[in-house]
């Protein structure tokens, strides 16, 4: 209980009591008069006893009374308020974080996410008897803990079962999945016009968030039917010193391919210097340790961080992100590099890097050309085993040529300028044509276009200026919503290099082709400048990298928490067995196929799958995100344009209490009252 005139309450109270009590030890004034008798001497005697001042107070129900009274008013002057849990009525949506950075163990030992499931179900408690209440929990996708109920106990019980993961936090499809299941959605009619928007019958749901404030997409929600102004954000979490690898790359040299050496990036979060040493492993060997030492992280302000850009990361200070090398390794066999640091901080998840290499091999490529001068002499600068085909010997050969159990023989297969279906799974990378598989579509070409957005940060283009590319023409195609535009032109469906997977194969597709058939005579014309330049090369390098997964000079991608992996499977097999970090066996079938996909990677780790195809029966997942790693509570949420401010812990409601001490103060003075009139009339 609080005061909130604690002041009133003192001076009342020093006024008002001690005056009472004074009174009760003064001597009333008397006049001596003689009497002629004795007989009232005693009573006389008892009175004088009970008015001499400074004598020890009797028993009083009346000075108890008016005490009692007096404290009461004082207290009521005061304006005390009690604290308590809130009360919720009607309906509730409540909204649990479960990624990454609620792992973070606080000073009680509860790790962010226990201690937002403890708030959730006090919540729960809180509830009036006729409310029910739905619980989400979400990530980077968003999952129906529990459908709308009024079982408490049930509520509990549900919200228990929300499990950790290392996944990002995004809040746009948990809005979605709330929206959905709190409202009344759109009834098609059967004809034009007929459509029906019914208003739904209950009132408007209130959402409770409990999050760090750590959300990714925080700013881009624009929820349709819930009203921010009914939502509030219970934020969890006060730790923030954490220093993460945001990075890790493992590259065998490209001229000694059993020369290993790694890479690493870390950064350091916290306000505070740190030191640490990063510790390389191979295969859970100790191989090599490097000395850190980081100058603090500023966090950004609520107002600078409001200020930027809504997917930009916020600038690291100088001196608070690291590049490591570590000293260069001879290792000839495959197995898990891993980078550790050797530091206790707020986040674990950031503090271990992994990737998987193979034994170093030359990639085999085969480049399938009517005739292209340029791309072979690229190729045989590649340090690769290439093999050349027409379109028609490509076509025509036998099975056993070109695949290896239902599979391309070939790391990687280059089409220049010629369209074709026959595509087992593999790695292909077309030049001026497109694969036949659904949802590719060529259209007509597109001459003089202008080359206006790409993704410099793609493994693809990271060495390639593709602002100075020229090219004469390239094909319009139609790509399927899942294909990633790494270079697009200005115009409608001007996707001039994209990226695509399907089935277990990668698809690398460039719209324009090298050369053109321009004259009558059929000589070959440059339709670009491009593979004149020395960033060709490069850009070469890197897409056949990166299509037969590094197998050659680094390590194989890695996956972030969430993300699937189509992995290839020895034919004939029933079901695999995929070993998770947390040592949990997962079982998928796989029903006599050539590959699975596996999609239960919201930890960090290695995954170990058997039986796999040679070299694919390890994955890495990584958390490399800075937005996790940076673990420090959000005071204010921003959804959509609207910030809403959070509250720590526990939400209290201030009940007033001075209209229940004004009613017993009255039935303590009618008791007064009482008291002292019966003693009158005796």
């Amino acid at each position: 209980m609080q005061f909130l005139t604690p002041a009133t309450l003192a001076i009342a109270a020093a006024l008002t009591i001690p005056p009472l009590i004074a009174l009760y030890f003064l001597k009333l004034k008397r006049q001596v008069h003689p009497i002629s008798s004795t007989l009232l001497w005693r009573k006389a005697i008892e009175d004088l006893h009970v008015n001499a001042p400074f004598q020890r107070l009797r028993g009083s129900l009346l000075l108890f009374l008016q005490l009692l009274i007096l404290i009461l008013a004082a207290l009521a002057l005061g304006q005390p308020m009690l604290a308590r849990e809130q009360r919720h009525e009607d309906t509730l949506i409540l909204m649990i974080d479960q990624s990454a950075s609620m792992a973070v163990v606080e000073e009680n030992a509860q790790t962010r996410l226990d201690v937002a499931k403890h708030e959730a179900k006090r919540v729960i408690d809180a509830m009036d008897q006729r409310s029910r209440a739905m619980v989400i929990a979400f990530c980077d996708r968003a999952t129906m803990v529990s459908s709308f109920d009024t079982d408490r106990e049930a509520l509990k019980r549900k919200i228990d079962t929300i499990e950790q993961t290392d996944s990002t936090s995004t809040l746009s499809e948990a809005v979605t999945l709330a929206e959905a299941y709190s409202q009344n959605l759109i009834l098609g009619g059967p004809g034009e016009g007929t459509d029906v928007a019914p208003q739904s019958a209950a009132p408007p749901a209130s959402v409770i968030l409990f999050t760090d404030g750590c959300i990714a997409d925080a700013r881009t929600v624009s929820p349709q039917r819930l009203d921010l102004s009914n939502m509030e954000v219970v934020r969890v979490g006060r730790s923030s010193a954490n220093v993460g690898i945001v990075a890790m790359d493992a590259r065998r040299n490209y001229e000694k391919p059993e020369v290993l050496q790694v890479f690493a990036t870390v950064r350091n979060f916290a306000e505070t210097p740190m030191a640490f040493d990063a510790i390389l492993f191979i295969n859970d060997e100790h191989v090599d340790v490097q000395s850190v030492e980081l100058s603090p992280g500023v966090v950004p302000t609520e107002d600078e961080d409001a200020s930027t850009e809504d997917d930009a990361e916020p600038p690291a200070p100088p001196g608070s992100v690291a590049s490591i090398a570590f000293d260069e390794v001879e290792y000839e066999e495959g197995g898990v590099v891993e980078v550790r640091l050797s530091i206790k901080d707020a986040l674990s998840a950031d503090n271990r890097a992994w990737t998987v290499i193979r034994p170093p091999r030359r990639v085999d490529a085969l480049l399938v050309t009517p005739g292209n001068h340029l791309l072979e002499k690229v190729l045989s600068h590649l340090n690769l085993r290439a093999r050349k085909m027409t379109p028609g010997e490509y076509e025509n050969d036998r099975d056993e040529e070109l695949l290896d159990r239902n599979r391309s023989k070939f790391d990687v297969v280059i089409f220049d300028r010629h369209t074709t279906g026959r595509l087992p799974t593999g790695n292909y990378f077309f030049w001026g044509s497109t694969p036949t598989i659904d949802g590719v579509e060529e259209l007509d070409w597109i001459e003089g276009d202008l080359i206006i957005d790409w993704q410099e940060n793609h493994a693809v283009l990271r060495h390639t200026n593709v602002g100075s590319i020229n090219a004469y023409s390239w094909k319009r195609m139609k790509l399927p919503t899942d294909a990633v535009q790494l270079i697009e032109g200005e115009s409608a469906d001007s996707n001039v290099l994209s990226y695509l997977t399907r089935d277990g194969s990668q698809y690398l597709i460039c719209a324009f082709p090298l050369v053109v058939i321009d004259d009558e005579d059929g000589s070959a014309m440059l339709n670009t400048d491009w593979s004149l330049r020395v960033d060709f090369v490069t850009f070469m390098y890197d897409a056949m990298q990166y299509l037969s997964s590094s197998i050659h000079t680094g390590g194989l991608t890695s996956l972030r928490p969430g993300q699937p992996r189509t992995v290839s499977i020895p034919s004939r097999t029933d079901s695999v067995t995929v070993k998770r970090p947390d040592g949990v066996r997962d079982t998928v079938p796989a029903a006599g196929g050539e590959s699975i996909t596996y999609a239960r990677t919201r930890r960090v780790g290695t995954y170990e799958i058997d039986p796999a195809a040679q070299g694919e029966g390890t994955l890495a997942v990584n958390l490399f995100n800075s937005g996790e790693s940076n673990v420090t509570p959000r005071d204010t949420v921003v959804i959509g344009s609207s910030p809403i401010s959070s509250t720590a812990g526990e939400r209290l409601v201030n009940e007033p209490l001075w209209s229940w001490l004004v009613l017993g103060l009255l039935g303590v003075l009618i008791f007064e009252w009482i008291v002292y009139n019966k003693r009158v009339f005796v």
